[in-house]
C-alpha cells in the first residue's frame, strides 16, 4: 500500500528555490506528489510512494532545504493511502 503524506513548511521558503529543490529531492527519492506556494509564507509538499521511500524523503527535504530558507514551523498530516 501507498503512503500519501501533506507536508506544510511555514516561514522564509518562498524567492529561495525551496519548490526546484524539493522537486529534485522528490525525482532522486522516486517520489510522486507536488510542491506549491500556498500564502506568502508556506509551501505544501504532498508526497506519495512506500512508506519508507515518503519518510525518508521528508526527512531529507526538512534536513536539507534551500540554505536562505528558514523553517519556522512545519506540519505533517496523513492522506487516505490509494
Amino acid at each position: 500500500m501507498r503512503e500519501r503524506r501533506r507536508v506544510t513548511n511555514h516561514g522564509l521558503v518562498q524567492g529561495v528555490c525551496f519548490r526546484e529543490r524539493v522537486r529534485r529531492i522528490a525525482e532522486r527519492f522516486a517520489v510522486a506528489g507536488f510542491v506549491r506556494n500556498r500564502g506568502a509564507d508556506r509551501v505544501e509538499i504532498k508526497a506519495e510512494g512506500e512508506p519508507a521511500t515518503v519518510a525518508a524523503y521528508v526527512e531529507h527535504v526538512l534536513a536539507h532545504p534551500p540554505p536562505r530558507a528558514r523553517l519556522e514551523r512545519v506540519h505533517h498530516a496523513d492522506l487516505p493511502r490509494s
